[in-house]
């Protein structure tokens, strides 16, 4: 049985472990990444933004790779979960990207079609 007021204290004592939790993206090194890497100034809300996406990005990474191993039966994420989930993850831009490269290979074929078509050639018979 619950004692009153212990899902008070196990919530408190929940988020003062996650604010005692370092970022694992220092903020200080993200800004001077970015700026060894542009020209430009970078504002304390970009890099913010920034330092929020990337690790959101790396915890379902981490995720992914956590959860390849566990199918795998292990207890320990290894290089190839974490390749593996980082695969996943760009999967469909690379998908994107090939299926873009397929229809501009489609349309200059299908472009070659009309300019021989005997329909479409509207210039074809004026000599």
């Amino acid at each position: 049985m619950a004692v009153e007021g212990e899902d008070s204290e196990q919530a408190e004592t929940e988020e003062n472990d996650t604010e005692d939790i370092a970022p694992p993206v220092k903020p200080t090194s993200l800004k001077r990444f970015v700026k060894q890497h542009s020209d430009l100034n970078a504002g304390g809300d970009a890099v913010d933004e920034l330092q929020h996406h990337l690790e959101f990005v790396a915890e379902r990474i981490w995720l992914e790779a956590s959860k390849h191993a566990e199918d795998d039966g292990r207890k320990t994420v290894k290089e190839r979960d974490v390749q593996h989930a980082i695969d996943q993850f760009t999967e469909p831009h690379d998908l994107i990207k090939k299926t873009t490269e397929q229809l501009d290979w489609m349309k200059r074929n299908l472009d070659r079609q009309v300019e021989q078509s005997i329909v479409y050639a509207e210039d074809r018979y004026d000599d």
